[in-house]
């Protein structure tokens, strides 16, 4: 009896720690210049163009800063979101900006390991915003 209850409390000990693992990393990339959907177009690297009606609020994103961006479709409901950030940056001070309410974009800049600075740029769009900002992680597009 003391090992078949010794046995039930070792597996419901693993079935609860499996619950409380960390959530998942979320890999953004860069955004395509180009690239259009029916809440923005991106019209350079650090900067969108909102559809009419779509609104934007900056967030917190993952170096802490206000560097995350949430689209807000007409009706209010969250459309995406997408982060200013640099990949490999060792240091950085990207920002979003919103100056302009139809044209939000990223500023600051980053530098990499190696001394090179770097302008910031727009990652995503991801559906979102991630649970975790702090668990993003920024990566260039896989080569084709």
């Amino acid at each position: 009896m003391k090992t078949l209850v010794a046995t039930v409390l070792l597996v419901a000990a693993l079935a609860l720690d499996g619950c409380s693992k960390e959530p998942q990393e979320t890999v953004m990339y860069p955004a395509d210049v180009g690239a259009k959907t029916d809440l923005f177009e991106v019209v350079a690297p650090n900067q969108l163009q909102l559809a009419p009606g779509v609104r934007f609020s900056v967030v917190k994103g993952h170096q802490g800063q206000s560097s995350g961006i949430v689209l807000l479709r007409q009706n209010g409901d969250i459309g995406g979101y997408m982060e200013c950030g640099c990949i490999g940056a060792t240091t950085g001070t990207c920002t979003t900006t919103n100056d302009n309410p139809n044209h939000p974009s990223c500023d600051g800049g980053c530098t990499d390991s190696e001394g090179n600075a770097r302008g910031c740029m727009l990652f995503g769009p991801i559906v979102g915003p991630p649970k975790d900002p702090l668990k993003i992680r920024l990566m260039a597009r896989p080569k084709k």
